[in-house]
């Protein structure tokens, strides 16, 4: 994925820099291309870092319950003998 997004950024700044247009405008272009591309890939690690969290919770959540279930088999036999 990394690199579609830097073959397309450098297909605009490129596609950029040959249009015809004054030197402050094109960089201008290429900065807010930039912090738009930097806003986006913020925006889809946010993201993925959100799901992997909910992720993490439903995890912890599954193995507290499988200790409890563990521990409430464990104690309920008084009379089994080890």
């Amino acid at each position: 994925m990394n690199k579609l997004i830097i073959a397309f950024a450098s297909g605009v700044i490129l596609g950029i820099l040959y249009a015809p247009s004054k030197g402050q405008n094109t960089r201008n272009r290429i900065a807010n291309l930039g912090n738009d591309l930097k806003e986006r890939w913020n925006d889809v690690t946010d993201k993925v870092a959100d799901r992997i969290d909910s992720i993490r919770e439903g995890v912890d959540d599954m193995a507290l319950s499988a200790v409890e279930k563990v521990e409430g088999v464990q104690f309920d036999t008084p009379n089994r003998k080890f």
